[in-house]
């Protein structure tokens, strides 16, 4: 049976040919009667890789893909390794091979609930694309070191800046690995995950297998095989992007080295470009003036591929120094032409994936598109390496090829596996893998004399409490007491759990009010009157023909299921955000979420796909939810500010009548608020500006570039949900925070795009928190959730604190 299991795989693939004849045999033949054969095994050339790319993998349903045909193969023959790899599954399995990490505090215990995956109950309260844990818990997650001892670099003359001694650091590091340096001396050694081979004479040559993947080759593989590049996961406001300017402008190229070449019939036909930078859309323009900022004149030439009249033609992006898309539209090409996207026919010198945390879903379309592209290195910069699970760093891990943990099998079997089982050791091993491959500093990082590696000005960060006018706080405790009485009922028939979306709701409401009650008593108008008969509703979705011929419509069952929540008056969960819906629409395939979640999950607005089911959409097509929904506000008449409004203005005033100049930046994760905001800023004649989900990307530049400029408009109104990604906004320097985030990670990302170099003056932050309301205990809840990090919890306890949660939020 070992035979068979090792030869069919190996034989069903033509990948090897076996010739046996019988030597001797009984003349009849009966049960468990022994039979000599004499075999030869064939071995095809195809089984080999060609140069230093291997390209050999049976298909991994056939075989455990941690048994590799090949390998028993020689087990079987009794072929053992002329030399052996220096790491070997079984020692990394039974732990026998040295780790070096006993610098390491052993403090990965503490932080492994707070990350791990949990099947069953999940409160999802967080966005999926944002950060789910702090930055000290991700320190202790991946390590930060308190010092580097690095040699500095000085930047190249075509830099029209200077840099501080640890980006110096940073650029030395990174031209090292580049340039390979660091294993020029390891490059007549064997690489220490293969083994050589002579199959039938010690004389041939040798047959290398890489025993974690059983790819084979018969070119020496040397150390030199691991991948050219790297993490550069400094913490937010560190100045990332400038440390890749540099290293762009030092070490400039267009495909491999000459004397580096990969030379394959496919490579052949592609032709060499420069540094392809992917990005999220937001970030396209910043990444393009920072460019141009921080290079001399003409000295580096730059296209963004982005917009509707991108060029096929794989030479067209080839020619600039560096090329700059989004991931949306290297998503789009992949899904397209796949590997013959324009973007996959170049032979990149250098590609750098910004905010690389996007790719984290290793299975995911971005992903995949990412991991195709060829190129000599491959760089990812990102604050937050892991993000919700330590797979999120696989998928980085497979875009830099780093063998063999590119590998699910061994990553599963090792890490992931045992982390999942709460075995803290693989922390402990996957510092070990990140040590040579990640560069991460924080503000708190100090340099060889002991200094901090980054002065900024200081954060003054207070809470401002809001007592409720006697008219807010009828409506409040109304709208209270008939939330309690909802939530009362469900606890007591212990259905509470299996009614997370519908309590979400209710403290949606909650806290909507505590911003304004009437961004609870108004619903939208246009699209609910037009559809306030329900079947009309339900006529519309059932006649809908989706654009392609190839997607379907949804189906009866679930359009009434639909129209049945609309009847009920629930406002279903966004899938995107995880939050109760905020300006719920409904696609034309029936789908709900927030009109900004899904505008901003398009990569070229005001068109798209809906992110349910693939169906091409316009923005036209949306539906404004019956119930609910973003207020129309009348500005003119029954205009009155809430409490928190009015607290908002008395900061805004005394920063107007200090004549300092400041820029306020204020924060909502509900944009009908802000639509609010906008009449209260109109009536006491403020300048402002508005950033959200909704605008276009060249609209989205403009904003901010006037907002940097201009002296008239020095208040930025801005969704939670657009600006807590990669901005950098230290023009201003007081941040307003006008409501509490389930995850206080998402403020700190907020905080921190404020809060980084470039700023002059002391951040001032304030939020706001409504007293005697369900503010107040939502911070509690914040409180007792980084408490939870201190021990591991069962899925039950993970279950019942959850609801313990809850009840506190409804006391």
């Amino acid at each position: 049976m070992e035979w068979a299991k090792c030869l069919s795989p190996l034989v069903n693939s033509s990948k090897v040919k076996i010739c046996g004849r019988c030597v001797a045999a009984p003349v009849n033949l009966e049960l468990m009667q022994e039979i000599m054969l004499y075999v030869s095994f064939y071995i095809h050339d195809t089984i080999f890789a060609k140069g230093d790319v291997t390209s050999w993998n049976l298909d991994s349903r056939i075989i455990d893909t941690t048994t590799y045909p090949l390998l028993t193969l020689f087990k079987l023959l009794k072929i053992n390794p002329s030399q052996k790899a220096e790491i070997t599954p079984d020692e990394l399995g039974s732990r026998k091979r040295s780790l070096k990490l006993d610098d390491d505090r052993d403090d990965t215990e503490t932080v492994m609930p707070l990350v791990k995956k949990r099947k069953g109950c999940e409160l999802q309260e967080q966005n999926k694309d944002e950060q789910s844990i702090s930055e000290s818990t991700l320190n202790k997650l991946i390590g930060a070191v308190d010092v580097y001892n690095l040699e500095e670099m000085e930047p190249p003359r075509t830099l029209a800046c200077t840099l501080k001694p640890y980006q110096k650091q940073a650029l030395f590091w990174m031209s090292e690995i580049e340039s390979g340096s660091s294993v020029r001396e390891e490059v007549k050694s064997l690489h220490p995950c293969w083994a050589a081979y002579h199959v039938s004479d010690e004389r041939a040559p040798a047959i290398y297998v890489n025993i974690f993947s059983g790819e084979a080759t018969t070119r020496f593989p040397t150390a030199k095989l691991t991948a050219r590049g790297g993490i550069l996961a400094d913490a937010m406001g560190l100045g990332k992007t400038v440390m890749a300017i540099a290293l762009i402008l030092a070490r400039r190229g267009k495909g491999y080295p000459e004397n580096e070449r990969v030379v394959m019939e496919e490579e052949d036909r592609k032709v060499k470009g420069g540094t392809l930078i992917v990005c999220p859309m937001a970030l396209l323009g910043q990444w393009k003036d920072e460019l141009e900022t921080h290079s001399v004149s003409n000295s580096i030439s730059i296209f963004v591929h982005y917009g509707g009249d991108r060029s096929n033609d794989p030479r067209y992006i080839a020619r600039p120094d560096v090329v700059l898309t989004t991931y949306g539209v290297l998503s789009s090409a992949y899904k397209s032409d796949s590997m013959d996207s324009i973007f996959h026919k170049v032979e990149w010198h250098r590609v750098v994936l910004d905010e690389a945390h996007t790719i984290k879903s290793y299975k995911s379309l971005g992903a995949q598109a990412a991991f195709g592209l060829s190129s000599y290195s491959r760089w990812c910069i990102t604050g937050t390496p892991i993000q919700n699970d330590l797979e999120d760093l696989y998928s980085l891990l497979c875009f830099l090829q780093v063998e063999p943990w590119c590998n699910w099998a061994w990553w599963s079997k090792l890490i992931q596996r045992p982390y999942d089982n709460g075995d803290h050791r693989s922390l402990k091993l996957v510092k070990g893998i990140l040590r040579q491959l990640m560069l991460r500093r924080t503000k708190e990082s100090k340099d060889k004399e002991g200094r901090p590696i980054l002065v900024l000005p200081p954060t003054d960060i207070k809470t401002i409490e809001c007592d409720k006018s006697e008219l807010e706080n009828e409506f409040y405790d109304a709208l209270f007491r008939k939330s309690k009485v909802q939530f009362d009922q469900l606890l007591s028939e212990g259905k509470v759990l299996n009614n997370y979306a519908n309590i979400l709701e209710l403290l949606l409401r909650l806290r909507q009010c505590c911003n304004h009650p009437l961004l609870v008593m108004n619903s939208r108008k246009g699209d609910t009157e037009e559809y306030a008969d329900l079947n009309k509703l339900m006529k519309r979705f059932m006649n809908n023909t989706p654009h392609s011929s190839t997607q379907k419509g949804p189906s009866r069952a679930y359009v009434e299921e639909v129209v049945e929540g609309l009847k009920n008056g629930g406002n279903a969960e966004c899938p995107i955000c995880l939050e109760a819906a905020d300006d719920p629409v409904l696609t034309p395939c029936a789908h709900r979420m927030c009109r900004e979640c899904l505008i901003m999950s398009w990569s070229n607005p005001p068109a798209g796909q809906c992110p349910i089911c693939r169906q091409n959409l316009k923005e036209s097509d949306l539906i404004t939810c019956p119930s609910g929904g973003k207020s129309r506000i009348d500005g003119e008449n029954n205009w009155k500010e809430s409490s928190k409004i009015s607290k908002l203005i008395d900061c805004l005033e005394k920063i107007r009548g200090s004549g300092s100049g400041e820029k306020s930046i204020v924060f909502s994760q509900w944009t009908s608020f802000l639509d609010i905001l906008e009449i209260a800023l109109k009536k006491r004649h403020f300048g402002f500006l508005r950033y959200d989900g909704k605008l276009v990307q060249k609209d989205k530049e403009k904003v901010l570039h006037e907002f940097n400029e201009t002296k008239e408009k020095r208040v930025l109104l801005m969704s939670l949900k657009a600006g807590g990604v990669g901005l950098n906004l230290t023009a201003a320097s007081n941040v307003f925070i006008m409501d509490p985030w389930w995850n206080p990670a998402v403020e700190e990302q907020a905080i921190m795009r404020v809060h980084r170099i470039g700023q002059k003056r002391t951040v001032c932050v304030r939020r706001f928190i409504v007293k005697d309301t369900v503010e107040e205990r939502l911070q509690q809840v914040q409180a007792r959730k980084q408490r939870m990090i201190s021990g591991a919890l069962t899925d039950e306890e993970v279950r019942m604190t959850r609801l313990q949660e809850l009840k506190m939020l409804f006391e």
